[in-house]
């Protein structure tokens, strides 16, 4: 077979890898709203009394705009305009 070596395993990932970005964005509350099938859910989950409308962990914010992959102290500034 070409691409495998007995040294090699072929290890797969795991199926699930975790995100708070897309995560929000598949199940969050304007991604329900945004479409016709989401709103029926919301409408469903109102309908039998649920207290949580959403999955558990979509209401946990993600840090937006960070600067993670910049090395401390080659960080780029601001032009004046």
């Amino acid at each position: 077979m070409a691409g495998f070596s007995p040294a090699e395993p072929n290890i797969m990932k795991r199926t699930y890898q975790p995100s708070k970005r897309t995560r929000k964005q598949q199940f969050g509350f304007r991604a329900r709203m945004k479409t016709e099938k989401g709103q029926d859910i919301l409408r469903r989950r109102r309908k039998a009394g649920r207290w949580r409308l959403l999955p558990k962990g979509v209401e946990v914010p993600f840090k937006r705009h960070t600067r993670q992959h910049t090395p401390k102290g080659t960080a780029q500034a601001r032009p004046t305009y």
